[in-house]
Parts: structure tokens; sequence; C-alpha cells
């Protein structure tokens, strides 16, 4: 019984291990090499309008808050495999959105795990325009 419950519990773990995320979330430095270097990637904003507008934004983002995702898949890339850039205020939202992309078939996205917050605080920019 006892190898049973082993076998068994083995199993399920290795469930969870493999329903891993399907996103990556990096730091500051990896997603502006992720920008620099795919240039066609969609650069997704998650936040709100208001923060858009009063914290700024990556230069040549959209904006499609999070909670709006689904409603607004037609505003996404129509290609699943498209590398998707997302960000939001401080990586907790992005997580949220990170799932709802990939639940929505979106394959290749990368997170960033600050958010603006980090961005900024490592002094990158940010656009008010």
């Amino acid at each position: 019984m006892k190898k049973i419950v082993t076998i068994l519990f083995a199993f399920l773990l290795s469930g969870c291990i493999a329903s891993s995320p399907d996103w990556q979330r990096v730091n500051v430095e990896e997603f502006d090499q992720a920008i620099k270097e795919n240039g066609s990637a969609f650069l997704l904003d998650v936040r709100t309008q208001t923060e858009w507008e009063q914290d700024g934004h990556l230069e040549n983002a959209t904006l499609v808050p999070h909670n709006e995702l689904e409603a607004r898949e037609g505003e996404l890339p129509s290609e699943k495999d498209t590398m998707i850039l997302l960000y939001c205020r401080s990586g907790n939202r992005s997580q949220d959105a990170a799932q709802t992309l990939a639940d929505l078939g979106f394959t290749n996205i990368i997170e960033l795990e600050t958010g603006i917050n980090g961005w900024k605080d490592a002094g990158m920019p940010v656009s008010y325009q």
C-alpha cells in the first residue's frame, strides 16, 4: 500500500511540475534585450488608462488593461506565436494577464517581473505621450 501511495504522490507531483507557466518572467535587462532583439514583438501594457497617463509607458506599447484582455482580443496579434512583451505596474497583474494570454492560445510571452516601476527604478526610459 505504501508503494502505491508513493507512486501516486510522484505522479501527482509530476503533473504539478508539468503545469508550470507558459511564459517567461524576466528582469529589466532581459526585457530590454528582448525589445531590442525583436522589433516585431507586440509590446503590451496591462495597466489602467490613468496609470498609463500618470506614470508613463514604454515607447510603442499598446494599452489593454488586464481585465479587458479577453473582451479586446481583437486588438491583440492575430498570430498566436507572435512574441508578446508584457508589463504592468509592479509585476502582479502582468502574471494574471500572462495566464489569460496563454489561455487564449498565445505561445510566446515574455513578462517583465518588476513591472514599469522596476523599469523606471533601473533608469530606463518611459514616454508620456
